[in-house]
């Protein structure tokens, strides 16, 4: 099973408008990649830049790169016009809590719960009479 690739499209001039939020987002990309998660990143010049048979080429042939930064995760658009929040890109990628400024959202993965815990908040049932 091939796992799930998120694509991140970006410009100059996106790098511009959001300069604030696209230093942030290098530095996520920079923790992720010291962490062993690699998330690709294309700088574009143009539309032809965006390749594939996802959203993000749909929607770059329609509208032009003025549509970007992109991110795209699985051939699925998760962030438009926006970069993606370090909320997503932990949620999505399953980082491990403490990578980024974020923890996950969402219940940890079946491999990573450790054994005997498969309800912690659920009430022994032999302490129930």
């Amino acid at each position: 099973m091939m796992k799930a690739q998120m694509i991140i499209y970006d410009s100059e001039k996106a790098r511009k408008k959001n300069a604030s939020d696209s230093s942030r987002l290098m530095v996520s990309l920079e923790k992720l990649k010291k962490a062993g998660i690699n998330v690709k990143y294309v700088d574009c010049k143009s539309a032809s830049d965006v390749k594939g048979d996802g959203e993000a080429f749909d929607l770059v042939s329609k509208k032009g790169i003025g549509v970007l930064p992109l991110a795209e995760y699985d051939g699925a658009l998760i962030a438009e016009g926006h970069y993606v929040s370090d909320q997503d890109l932990v949620d999505f990628l399953d980082v491990p809590n403490g990578v980024l400024s974020v923890n996950r959202s969402k219940a940890l993965p079946l491999y990573e719960t450790p054994a005997g815990d498969c309800a912690p908040n659920a009430p022994d049932p032999r302490e129930q009479k």
